[in-house]
């Protein structure tokens, strides 16, 4: 199974790298939250910044036109990053983690489902969600915002301002209260022309990344939370066009992130790699590394991160591991049948799920396009012999366990499925949504069902808007999950 990584010694290439010194508290620091510290780099034995960011004026800058930032704020671009992460997975070959798990020369032990164990939704019979589910509260936001909301206590809300720069603030919700508290007004890296372009929160601290795509170059930061009031904000990581701007993930007391080489860079035979730390902390630790892209972008899940590695082997094999957030060890793999590359994944009661988007003509009960997840329990790294459920429906969200639901995006509407009694829901979409319809923003294993929806409206004196919209269970019951 992956390892975490011995020492390396630093290169002289231009990598993603910390930088000296600190910065004293700036005019665009928002009222909320304190200045952040430029760390310096330290000696640590799991991944360390030794070299300064290469911009375009550098020796060893990318050409113009590779930067390309993971979200982009359009209308109908929810997949974030989606793209741009399984575009360059599909190039070259990697190691499963920073020790390889497996050789070019060991047989690789896949996935393998019958297609008799595989249950889909034709064979499963609707109830109204209204039985099930209410919703418990609704908020506009402006139009083009986008929505994360992977725990029960606060979901980040990256929205538009209506000026070209900041380009976006950061907003948080909290469930309990209903709250919603604007928490950055201003990127960190305002004055150098950089914007905030992708945020995550757990209820204990923040991870965000600013890009500048005058100068191709991305940062990342992180900060402790506490009662909506960020504090110890700090740079802990940079880039320029020679890496993909890095997903990023944030689950209890850690923040996590995937750094990966651009294919057409400088460094594209670099490993890509599985950062993380603690929030608060300085250095990061290099969890996982891939020769090359990780199959797609990190997720957080109950009580860590998911992420698609792919293996060292001369046929391509993507092993989806489940990374735990305190100690940041490997909890649980999979590695899906040679050649299949998830575009999404998750992990809850039925352990991982995960999505392709593309057919096979091979797998078995695993070949079609759609969303996969066991009916059962599962044991760690023990996925052979059981039952599986496919959502047939080309994936686009990432897929949830809300209460004893497994909840996924339909075609336009929010479903949620019960596997004991085979039985499943529809929401019921909101007027005047965008092609999409409302997008699924809930993630891991949540208590309520989070919706988004670009509302264009029709009434004269309205204006557009986003629409996010909370969901929590009626009392009526629809038993375990799996009939236990």
């Amino acid at each position: 199974m992956p390892q975490k990584r011995t020492n390396k010694t630093p290169t002289t290439k231009a990598r993603p790298t910390k930088r000296n010194g600190r910065a004293a508290k700036s005019a665009h620091t928002p009222g909320n939250t304190s200045s952040f510290t430029r760390v310096r780099p330290t000696t640590r034995k799991k991944g360390t910044f030794s070299r300064p960011a290469q911009t375009r004026s550098s020796a060893h800058a990318a050409p113009e036109g590779r930067f390309s930032p993971e979200v982009l704020l359009t209308r109908r671009n929810l997949l974030i990053g989606a793209g741009v992460i399984g575009g360059i997975a599909a190039v070259g070959g990697i190691s499963s983690a920073a020790s390889s798990a497996f050789s070019t020369n060991t047989s690789v032990e896949s996935l393998s489902v019958p297609q008799d164990a595989v249950t889909e939704l034709a064979d499963f019979s609707e109830v109204p969600y209204g039985d099930y589910w209410r919703l418990s509260a609704s908020q506009n936001l402006p139009f083009g915002s986008l929505v994360w909301a992977d725990n029960n206590t606060v979901a980040a809300c990256l929205c538009p301002t209506e000026s070209a720069h900041p380009l976006n603030t950061i907003r948080l919700y909290y469930f309990g209260s209903a709250n919603l508290a604007e928490i950055m007004k201003k990127p960190q890296g305002f004055d150098e022309g950089f914007d905030i372009y992708d945020v995550r929160c757990s209820t204990e601290g923040l991870i965000w990344t600013e890009c500048n795509i005058f100068e191709n170059t991305w940062r990342i930061y992180t900060a402790q939370l506490e009662n909506a009031t960020l504090s110890n904000i700090l740079l802990v990581d940079e880039g320029d066009a020679n890496w993909v701007t890095p997903s990023i993930a944030a689950c209890d007391n850690s923040a996590f992130w995937q750094v990966i080489p651009d294919p057409n860079g400088e460094f594209a035979k670099e490993k890509a790699e599985l950062r993380a730390l603690h929030f608060g902390q300085s250095s990061y630790e290099t969890v996982l590394e891939s020769l090359h892209a990780f199959g797609c972008r990190i997720v957080s899940v109950p009580e860590g991160v998911v992420c698609a590695p792919r293996m060292n082997t001369s046929t391509l094999y993507y092993q989806l591991t489940k990374v735990n957030a305190s100690d940041f060890s490997v909890a649980d793999e999979l590695v899906l049948p040679q050649r299949m590359t998830p575009c999404n994944l998750g992990y809850g009661k039925s352990g991982f799920a995960f999505a392709l988007d593309n057919i096979y003509n091979y797998g078995d009960g695993i070949s079609n396009l759609g969303t996969y997840t066991p009916m059962a329990p599962v044991t760690p790294y023990h996925y052979s012999d059981l039952p599986w459920f496919r959502f047939g429906r080309t994936p686009s969200a990432t897929p949830a366990w809300n209460g004893d639901w497994f909840v996924v995006k339909s075609a336009r509407a929010i479903c949620g499925t019960h596997f004991a009694s085979c039985t499943f829901f529809m929401i019921d979409i909101p007027n005047n949504t965008d092609t999409y319809g409302e997008y699924l923003v809930s993630a891991g294993t949540c208590k309520t069902i989070v919706g988004l929806s670009q509302i264009t409206t029709t009434v004269e004196g309205e204006h557009d808007h986003a629409l996010m919209r909370v969901f929590v269970p009626t009392s009526k019951s629809v038993g375990s999950a799996f009939g236990e």
